[in-house]
């Protein structure tokens, strides 16, 4: 679904334009209004918006210096003008610097539907254009891709401020950083592979994925770096702007990467980050919630995009690996973060089975193990309640009556947490969802745009609106529809209220619109409903 932004100082031109488009259903448009080009500004520099449709004269800035702006920020948005005759010339100039088309006033709503539906196939084309992927190919020598992946282990572990010689390798590995400054950590993961994908097409996936990053993040400094099979960090730093441009334009980007690489790779993948940026001292507090926040995840994990922690996961001890190389450990870790039990499973009977038959060495990779499970059920906090008898199992060898049921017991416990985990993403879910229409039915006179309820529980509007759908069944817009039909035609049976006085109550500024909108729910408008009423 693209966005688009209505920029006008009428309120009753803008919200008419905004009914009309949205009846236009076919064009699969989120709409959002704004009622001077300062008020668009304050809504840009929160989220990205793919189609910009403004009038050129206005109080204060103009549509002619919002496209400047746009253009330095986001350079792929398309800007539709409405204009007079006597604007025309400054029009063409601005259509010289990127801009979609324009209209004249007098045209109707016909021409605007049509400039809207260029807008939308232009970006299509773009999209389709960007054909990244046949051209990934390896972008780094593979000894240099290597050293920056053991750079970042290093630095996601250390402790302290940098020394000198982590400076030096900023230099020596041609990192796109400063150690200068604070760094901003984007975790990744394809959520499913195809079956029939291999390690090398797997390796080839995930460049194509680092190069769509490197598209669409260009005016930032980006470092993209795989850390395992299916898992990829972003490290990111600002360009030539300031802190805070730079974080609203990554994370309001993050959804359209995640698109692009869902469209062009037809891959799922998961995003995650703090939204902020920190020292490199507390790079390994940051990922140790990045990870966090990819484990306690929403829905069905499919193509999360989370870009702030909302409920703070719970603080977590990292487990040691003793008796485990650190290749095994990370291993099982990662079958544990991504709850996968059997694999789990799997790769503790490998271990098992190529140890030599000293008890000593069989202890030290049993409990090498239990500390990474004993990791998790910490992270899961207070919702881990329930797990002590189980980690008082896992702490003593000796109650075991055999090296096999010992082993067992380390296999029960993670899927004993897999299973724990699964039940508590449906939890977060349902909490979210309540949290969600509570607030709609408590405000329903108020912003219930997407971005405006992504606010309220801290997730991304597009994952936002997947996740609504995926939960209820039902789109989040067609749920506030109904609300907001039920509480206009509760206001309707009380004829004490005038129809311009039940408008807003239900979140419309311009009776037309609300107008517009109810007839085109019930079938009439909400005088004729009104008139059907039984009279008391």
């Amino acid at each position: 679904m693209m966005s688009l932004l209505i920029v006008d100082d009428e309120p009753y031109t803008a919200d008419g334009l905004r009914g009309m488009l949205a009846e236009r259903e076919e064009l699969g448009l989120e709409l959002y209004v704004a009622y001077s080009a300062e008020e668009a500004l304050q809504r840009l520099r929160r989220m990205r918006v793919d189609i910009v449709l403004s009038d050129i004269r206005m109080p204060g800035m103009s549509g002619l210096e919002l496209h400047e702006w746009l253009r330095s920020r986001w350079p792929r948005c398309k800007v539709i003008f409405l204009t007079g005759y006597g604007d025309i010339a400054n029009v063409q100039q601005a259509l010289r610097g990127g801009s979609v088309d324009y209209i004249l006033k007098t045209e109707g709503d016909e021409a605007i539907v049509k400039a809207v539906r260029g807008a939308i196939v232009k970006l299509e084309e773009e999209l389709r254009g960007e054909r990244i992927m046949i051209q990934a190919k390896e972008q780094m020598r593979q000894e240099l891709a290597l050293l920056r992946r053991e750079w970042f282990a290093r630095m996601a572990e250390a402790s302290g401020p940098l020394t000198a010689r982590d400076r030096t390798r900023f230099a020596e590995l041609e990192l796109p950083l400063t150690p200068d400054g604070p760094v901003q950590l984007v975790l990744g993961r394809v959520d499913r592979w195809d079956p029939d994908a291999g390690p090398s097409d797997r390796r080839l996936m995930i460049n194509a994925i680092q190069n769509i990053a490197c598209e669409y993040f260009s005016p930032v400094s980006l470092l993209a770096l795989p850390v395992g099979d299916s898992r990829f960090v972003w490290l990111i730093q600002p360009g030539t702007g300031a802190w805070p441009e730079t974080l609203i334009f990554v994370n309001g980007m993050l959804d359209r990467v995640q698109r692009t690489i869902g469209q062009l790779l037809k891959l799922p993948v998961s995003l995650v980050t703090t939204g902020t940026a920190c020292d490199w001292e507390r790079l390994p507090d940051d990922y140790r919630t990045v990870k966090q926040m990819m484990l306690m995840g929403y829905g069905d994990e499919q193509e999360m995009l989370m870009t702030g922690c909302g409920d703070k996961p719970p603080a977590a001890t990292e487990g040691r690996s003793d008796g485990l190389s650190p290749a095994q450990a990370a291993e099982l870790e990662l079958a544990l973060d991504s709850g996968l039990a059997d694999d789990f499973a799997a790769r503790l009977d490998e271990i098992f089975a190529a140890l030599p038959a000293r008890y000593a060495l069989f202890a030290q990779a049993y409990y090498g193990a239990a500390v990474l499970l004993l990791g998790q059920i910490d992270r899961l906090g207070d919702e881990g309640a329930g797990f002590d008898d189980v980690a008082e199992r896992l702490t003593e060898l000796g109650r075991h009556a055999s090296r096999d049921e010992a082993v067992q017991c380390l296999k029960d416990t993670a899927r004993l947490l897999a299973a724990r985990r699964t039940a508590l993403l449906g939890e977060r879910t349902h909490r979210v969802i309540r949290m969600l229409n509570q607030h709609i039915a408590e405000h329903l006179d108020s912003d219930l745009s997407l971005e405006a309820l992504a606010g309220v529980v801290y997730l991304n509007p597009s994952y936002l609106s997947t996740l609504y759908k995926q939960s209820t069944g039902h789109n989040l817009s067609d749920y506030i529809a109904e609300m907001r039909m039920d509480k206009a035609r509760t206001l309707l049976a009380q004829p004490q209220l005038r129809i311009h006085e039940i408008a807003p109550r239900v979140g419309f500024g311009a009776p037309a619109y609300f107008t517009r909108f109810f007839k085109k729910h019930a079938g009439l408008t909400p005088q004729e409903y009104r008139g059907q009423l039984p009279q008391e």
